[in-house]
């Protein structure tokens, strides 16, 4: 199985460790916008692969998405995360082009990929993934659920000066605020 990672940032890093260590892949692919950045993390993850026991391949691209070319599965962790005094549809405006641009190039060159969402707003990114690819419903998957979830357990058991091992919660969809500009970036 071949998975291609856009995003080298903090997330996408994290996720190709994870993908390598736990040998769900037999390649990785990082692309990234930022020149040598996504190469650079391919490196490190290589140089460690003996000592984490993993003998996926991991190769890193700068803006090079034919090198994800018959990837089975695609991790979209790109985007700009929202920073101090930003508004929301700052944040929409923007991550909306880039992942609009990413998924694209990702059917491009791997048509049957399975596209996998991170970046924020998830929900809005996942919905506009669809609406502008084109692809099944059902091959477009948005991953917010699980990592709001583990956020609500650890803020619940922090609240509660609980062990987290003894919390359990689960946050299901998300909420769009009124005057949202969703709908207008999605039916672009």
């Amino acid at each position: 199985m071949k998975v291609t990672v856009v995003g080298a940032g903090a997330v996408g890093a994290s996720c190709a460790e994870y993908i390598a260590i736990k040998n769900f892949a037999s390649e990785v692919v990082i692309v990234d916008i930022k020149e040598n950045f996504a190469e650079g993390k391919a490196m490190d993850l290589m140089q460690t692969a003996s000592l984490n026991g993993f003998d996926t391949k991991i190769t890193g691209s700068t803006n090079d998405y034919s090198k994800s070319a018959g990837s089975d599965v695609a991790v979209i962790t790109s985007g700009i995360p929202r920073k101090p005094g930003m508004t929301r549809e700052e944040l929409i405006g923007i991550n909306a082009g880039i992942v609009k641009q990413v998924s694209e190039n990702l059917i491009k060159h791997s048509p049957n990929v399975i596209i996998i969402v991170v970046s924020n707003p998830m929900d809005t990114m996942t919905y506009l993934t669809y609406k502008s690819t084109g692809i099944a419903k059902n091959k477009i998957i948005g991953m917010g659920g699980a990592l709001d979830s583990g956020r609500f357990k650890y803020r619940l058991a922090e609240a509660l000066k609980a062990p987290l091992s003894n919390v359990d919660g689960m946050v299901i969809g998300g909420f769009r605020y009124r005057n949202d500009p969703f709908n207008k970036i999605c039916n672009t």
